[in-house]
């Protein structure tokens, strides 16, 4: 007779009761780091269920995402449209995406775990309940659940407000709909002060228009943009585009306006939007009625996901569908009255891109800007599917000559819709960087990259190597003299990076750790800088804009094959891996001053080589969208 119990989260250990865990023929298995770390410290014996996968299985359910993305796709059938657009197809592709990965990773190790004990009784909460309940249908195994009360959520149900105050960060978590009415509030309480609105009802001339940018990232694009014959204008739903002092400043010396969504309708066409949220909440709650149709969509390997997931999509509709009923007809009443010359977007991937995109159906020119430093090899190819670049169908602005290379060779990619520019968003970058000084102190800038649950690696065991790694630099650092360290938060709204940052503040409180701070400055107030690159295939844009400000760059590398990415084969980054010798490695990158020159060097003979117009971009840029 064998027992299992699965414990996928810290709280459901107070609602599993102590004794069943005591007992001597129970195997249990721990699907995160918070409740093996708990199990550890109690001394009750438990397997890490993450190792029942290894990177290739996890990798191979990554591939399967592109399947599930479009999961809309396969109802065949326009009875959810409105305006043209599948009311299902707005959500954000990555808060679904997140939501889905994690659950397919779940219940492939459930699977296997039960495979391997061929259990007489499984144990948990109703987390996993549907999961094991899909898996064990036709066996004879018994069952028993407890009640965790805490609800799951989607990645933007609720926003994380992060300040800093001096080196203290400071977060706090708001529903979205609060997060809205705040913003709807700051807003227009702002626009009365500072008449930035755009006002749609006397628009006569033409405009280009910048899908939810940050305009303290691309000041020197709208500055150069100031005297476009026309308006340059700004739609932000999610943040803010007066979020700081600096974005404000920006919008008022570069005369930008901002177009304010809740404003486009009139009293009448708002009067629409209950009665038509009403009906296609009865349709859609129809829809989630027939499980046969969602069973045979989100399957895997055999076997339905479908009632592991349903219960939080069908909240998230339910909850969101005033609001995507709101957006298209906003939307669809700006693309029908306003002389529109470009749409520049950085994804179509988001809310409000997507419904922009999808109603605009090419009627005004459209282009998608890159803006994160990826540099791809084949063995990370897989992740292009994150991308924006491989299905975009209208105009394309890459940073160089080596991402326009990539899309033709292996995306096939008309080369005449590729154009390259350079980053408009590092212009700053170029005109700020600064002497490095040789003073008696170093200053050592950390910056951890967190680990994303949509890229399939997110796993106790990477977790724990990650925690060590920063353990362990931080041990190192203190044996150096005159050496200190502040850390830098990737902005990202990710669990990750809050449990970075109490990580960091257990092993030394005293440390800095710095969350919206300009990177500009946070980076030349340092002498080098060390990203952690936990995920195989990332490149973290904090390489690249160290290079830019000619800051010698170590970047520590979680697996045993680093990819030979441009970066690294031409020595522009010191980069070890996880399982190198941290402390010969850092006493040579902090204080070998030949090698740093040399780092130096490679980094910027690669910056040149990576990115066109170097501190001209936007000027580039500008002049292509004055063109429409």
């Amino acid at each position: 007779m064998t027992k299992i119990i699965l414990v996928n989260t810290i709280s459901d250990l107070s609602v599993i009761p102590k004794n069943l865990l005591d007992e001597n023929d129970t195997k249990i298995f721990s699907f995160n780091l918070d409740v093996h770390t708990e199990l550890k410290s109690k001394k009750i014996e438990h397997k890490i269920a993450d190792d029942i996968l290894t990177l290739d299985e996890r990798l191979k359910i990554f591939d399967n995402l592109k399947e599930f993305q479009s999961w809309h796709s396969q109802l065949n059938t326009n009875e959810y449209d409105l305006e043209g657009i599948n009311l299902l197809k707005i959500l954000d592709r990555n808060e679904f995406l997140s939501y889905i990965l994690p659950n397919l990773i779940a219940l492939k190790i459930i699977i296997k775990i039960i495979e391997k004990e061929n259990p007489t009784e499984i144990i948990g909460t109703n987390e996993f309940s549907k999961i094991i309940k899909s898996i064990i249908k036709n066996k004879n195994i018994k069952t028993k659940f407890f009640q965790n009360k805490i609800k799951k959520e989607l990645l933007w149900d609720n926003i994380t407000a992060k300040y800093n105050l001096g080196g203290i960060p400071l977060t706090f978590s708001i529903s979205r709909k609060n997060y809205l009415k705040l913003k709807n509030t700051f807003e227009t309480l702002s626009g009365f002060f500072y008449n930035f609105w755009f006002k749609f009802n006397n628009s006569k001339k033409g405009i280009i228009l910048f899908l939810e940018f940050n305009p303290e990232l691309f000041s020197n694009l709208f500055e150069k943009m100031k005297n476009y014959d026309g308006d340059v204008v700004l739609l932000n739903q999610r943040r803010s585009a007066i979020s700081t002092k600096k974005s404000l400043e920006v919008i008022k010396k570069s005369n930008c306006k901002i177009l304010k969504l809740n404003s486009i309708l009139n009293k009448d066409e708002k009067s629409h939007i209950s009665s038509l949220t009403e009906h296609y909440s009865n349709k859609i709650n129809n829809l989630w009625n027939n499980s046969d149709i969602f069973n045979n969509i989100f399957e895997f390997e055999g076997y339905s996901f479908w009632d592991s997931i349903k219960d939080v999509l069908i909240k998230t509709y339910s909850e969101r569908l005033f609001f995507y009923i709101s957006l298209i007809l906003t939307v669809k009443k700006i693309i029908d009255n306003i002389d529109i010359k470009c749409i520049v977007s950085l994804n179509q991937s988001g809310e409000t891109e997507k419904t922009i995109l999808e109603i605009n159906k090419k009627k005004f020119p459209t282009i998608l800007l890159e803006h994160g430093f990826i540099e791809r090899v084949s063995e990370t190819k897989r992740f292009d599917i994150l991308s924006e670049h491989t299905s975009f169908n209208d105009k394309i602005v890459v940073w160089g000559e080596p991402k326009k290379i990539w899309l033709i060779n292996e995306y096939d990619v008309d080369p005449s819709r590729i154009l390259v520019t350079g980053s408009p968003r590092h212009d700053d970058y170029f005109s700020s960087r600064l002497k490095n000084k040789n003073s008696h102190e170093k200053t050592l800038l950390l910056a951890p990259n967190p680990i994303n649950e949509i890229n399939g690696q997110s796993g106790t065991n990477l977790k724990l190597q990650f925690n060590q790694t920063i353990k362990k630099t931080l041990e190192i650092i203190k044996k150096f003299d005159n050496v200190k360290v502040i850390v830098k938060l990737h902005p990202i709204q990710l669990q990750h990076n809050e449990e970075i940052k109490l990580l960091i503040k257990n092993l030394d409180s005293s440390i800095p750790i710095y969350l919206w701070t300009s990177v500009i400055d946070t980076i030349n107030s340092v002498d080098t800088v060390l990203v952690l690159t936990p995920e195989i295939h990332a490149t973290p844009t904090m390489l690249l804009e160290s290079m830019i400000l000619g800051k010698p760059t170590m970047n520590v590398f979680f697996d045993k094959t680093i990819p030979e990415y441009d970066h690294i084969k031409n020595n522009a980054v010191f980069t070890v891996t996880n399982n190198d010798d941290l402390e010969i490695n850092l006493k040579k990158f902090l204080f070998d001053n030949n090698f740093q020159n040399i780092l130096q060097k490679n980094a910027d003979n690669f910056v040149n080589q990576f990115m066109s117009n170097p501190g001209t971009a936007s000027k580039k840029l500008a002049s292509i969208l004055k063109s429409y």
